[in-house]
């Protein structure tokens, strides 16, 4: 696949799996937001992806109108 090479997995897994959705949500820039792929047909049309790190081993829905503005669990992409 080109334009791969030098990719660590995590910058690999962001470029070929295509979220459903993309807003200016805070959780898109965190590494722990596991997002809802496209063509998915499980999740509530609301629902963005979820959150790795909050209420673990059970993911915390991120839903596109829960809008805030830091958290404590946030720790950016790298």
């Amino acid at each position: 696949m080109s334009g791969t090479e030098g990719l660590t997995p995590r910058q690999f897994l962001d470029k070929v799996l295509e979220p459903e959705k993309e807003t200016d949500h805070i959780c898109w820039q965190c590494e722990h937001l596991k997002p809802v792929i496209k063509g998915s047909s499980f999740p509530p049309a609301d629902i963005i992806g979820w959150c790795k790190k909050i209420h673990w081993p059970h993911y915390w829905c991120v839903a596109d109108f829960n809008v805030i503005k830091k958290c404590y669990a946030f720790e950016p992409k790298k």
